[in-house]
């Protein structure tokens, strides 16, 4: 039997792991803090195992290898909190397991924005004004114009308390009022202060790779056209794939200088004032909308699997024009725009939904049967 994966975290992204690899004949166990997820219902999830979030994740994963003879079986995390666990661990974590993250010392730089961010700047890849202050006294010191954010440099340290990804600021008063907020969750040495780049939703880009330090292996580029929130999305809602070679070059740019190994996601939006493309973020791991894979002939997961047990990636560097669709909040958002006066012009294209499959129907039902608790709780 092939070896298996071990997919951590249970929701839309991770029922996409399972999905492609357990069509490929690949084992998968999933464990999850919760056990309303909608992965553990697919039918290409082998087995679910709840985690003691009161428990040491490394240990768990020991025990776990231990009992269910998991030696060498590949660990995917699913979120930035789990891949620095994963990564940070990687020298223990190996002698039980492959591990599709990379070394700690390249992931930190995607990790954290602050080092990313002076990465970026070094490389004269344009960006959001993007300035540091480590007190009040260098906050308030700062010319800036507003509108702006404050945004932390570790994000799921502050989401996972607030459910926000920024604090919008509009003046001076809201600056300082926000920063002080902002404090109660992150230290000041975390603290990014931004300019917002203008424009609509749809003026989101990714660029997305199984990258092999100095070359991608697989990649594809597409347009995060609606998110949800509108403003400041805290997930994408549909997505489609286009050429654009300007951001798939600066994206090649800054994994080129840290070194990358592994999935990522490399994010710009595009400046409406100018037309250029700022840099955003790096996602070192599988995103929520990766599964478009399906339908545009981009293999990341399979490849990245063959590269670790059969040193034979799959190589694949163009791709499909296609799209992908979360098919239950992309209406609601579709609703939003059209009833605050929006256009919205809808394009027919081979779509991949990420829940619903004749296939594997059980984990759209249970979508269905868990929307009001999910609604509640994000």
């Amino acid at each position: 039997m092939k070896k298996g994966s071990v997919v951590i975290g249970g929701h839309v992204q991770g029922l996409g792991i399972i999905r492609i690899l357990g069509r490929n004949g690949i084992p998968c166990f999933l464990l999850d803090t919760t056990e309303v997820n909608i992965a553990r219902h697919s039918k290409y999830c082998t087995k679910f195992i709840k985690i003691d979030s009161d428990q040491s994740l490394i240990q768990f994963l020991i025990k776990l290898n231990n009992e269910y003879k998991l030696k060498d079986w590949l660990l995917i995390p699913t979120n930035d909190n789990y891949v620095q666990i994963l990564s940070k661990n990687k020298k223990l974590l190996g002698l039980h397991y492959k591990l599709s993250v990379d070394d700690w010392e390249v992931v930190e730089k995607c990790y954290n924005k602050r080092i990313t961010y002076s990465i970026t700047q070094d490389l004269k890849i344009d960006m959001p004004k993007t300035y540091f202050p480590n007190n009040i006294n260098e906050l308030e010191n700062l010319d800036l114009d507003y509108p702006c954010i404050i945004k932390p440099a570790i994000m799921h340290k502050l989401y996972s308390k607030t459910k926000k990804k920024v604090f919008l600021c509009r003046d001076k008063k809201e600056l300082i009022s926000n920063y002080n907020k902002i404090l109660s969750y992150i230290s000041p040495e975390e603290v990014i202060v931004q300019q917002i780049i203008p424009g609509d939703s749809d003026n989101q880009y990714s660029a997305c790779f199984f990258y092999d330090r100095t070359k991608p292996v697989v990649s594809l580029v597409a347009r995060r056209k609606r998110q949800y929130p509108l403003d400041f999305g805290n997930c994408t809602t549909f997505a489609e794939t286009i050429k654009e070679p300007m951001l798939f070059d600066h994206a090649k740019k800054i994994l080129d200088n840290i070194n990358y190994w592994g999935i990522c996601e490399v994010e710009f939006k595009k400046d409406g004032r100018d037309g250029g493309f700022k840099f955003l973020e790096i996602n070192p791991r599988t995103w929520k909308w990766h599964s478009i894979a399906n339908k545009s002939d981009s293999p990341f997961l399979l490849s990245l699997y063959n590269s670790i047990y059969l040193k034979e990636p799959i190589v694949k560097n163009d791709w499909k024009t296609c799209c992908w669709k979360d098919m239950i909040t992309d209406s609601f958002v579709l609703f939003k725009l059209l009833f605050d006066g929006h256009m919205v012009k809808l394009v027919k294209q081979e779509t991949e939904y990420p829940v619903f499959d004749t296939d594997d129907l059980k984990p759209f039902l249970f979508e269905i049967l868990y929307l009001p608790y999910l609604f509640a709780v994000r």
